[in-house]
């Protein structure tokens, strides 16, 4: 089936930032992971479902949890992240993980199929988050949960702060760049989102991944890997390696000034299906 314009393009991305997606720079994501399977309440023998595995860092997670009798299935719309999720899988020799090529705005699975059904940093690239939300709700068992991670108000500060005053400099419309988690920062609005969906009020809990620094090359790693190079690549190739070396020598200075901790806030959100 032909991917629709909106999802093709996320695939594209996804697929360019598949082979440095697991790199040292964004090792919040498998830390987040780990919280996430937490929050969960998994126990052996249940049936998950991880939305936009990814990597499968969530899925690996949640995997190992529920074992021998469980069984998780990851689905993303790149294939390129898929065969790398896939190679985790195998390298971790777990054998209770199955992965497929699905848009997680129409999920293609029975309804109220799954016990747990989890979202890590997926739900704000989608074009509707709340009709997403509807859609998984069916997936679950009455009393089921679900369970999100979203970037926190203040995620990747300083150094975005730094970004977006170097892109401002640029010139046109670069540093009025608004990050796609923008629109579920605000907790308060993704529990309406959910209770509008079908769940009861959902537990919220906020913790920090960030970490410390060691050299700006840090920083741009994490830039280029992660969905931060689309808006990179924005601009014009000719201007892009001064850019980086103009905007490393900013981040330089602020290391240089023992300023070094990248804040990374991530809010759990785990709502029951009601029944």
């Amino acid at each position: 089936m032909k991917k629709a314009d909106g999802t093709a393009a996320m695939a594209a991305i996804f697929d360019e930032l598949a082979a440095g997606y697991d790199c040292a720079a964004l090792r919040f994501f498998p830390f987040a992971a780990d919280a996430m399977a937490d929050e969960a309440d998994l126990k052996p023998g249940l049936r998950v479902l991880d939305l936009a595995t990814g990597t499968g860092a969530v899925a690996t997670a949640v995997a190992q949890r529920i074992r021998p009798t469980g069984r998780v299935i990851g689905i993303d719309v790149s294939p390129a992240m898929l065969d790398r999720a896939w190679a985790n899988v195998r390298r971790m020799a777990l054998h209770n993980v199955d992965l497929h090529e699905m848009d997680a705005m129409a999920p293609g699975f029975r309804a109220q199929w799954f016990d747990r059904v989890l979202c890590g940093f997926g739900l704000f690239f989608l074009p509707d988050p709340p009709a997403a939300l509807r859609a998984w709700a069916r997936l679950l068992k009455p009393e089921g949960l679900l369970t999100l991670s979203v970037f926190a108000r203040g995620a990747f500060e300083p150094f975005l702060g730094l970004l977006r005053s170097a892109l401002a400099a640029e010139g046109g419309t670069l540093g009025d760049w608004t990050p796609p988690w923008a629109v579920t920062e605000d907790s308060t609005v993704v529990a309406e989102w959910l209770q509008a969906a079908g769940f009861e009020p959902p537990r919220v809990r906020q913790r920090d991944f960030g970490y410390h620094l060691d050299r700006p090359e840090d920083w741009w790693a994490l830039l280029w890997n992660s969905f931060f190079r689309r808006l990179l690549e924005s601009l014009p190739p000719d201007r892009r390696e001064d850019f980086r070396q103009r905007h490393l020598a900013q981040v330089a200075q602020r290391l240089r000034a023992g300023d070094s901790a990248l804040a990374v806030p991530v809010t759990f959100l785990t709502a029951v299906r009601a029944a």
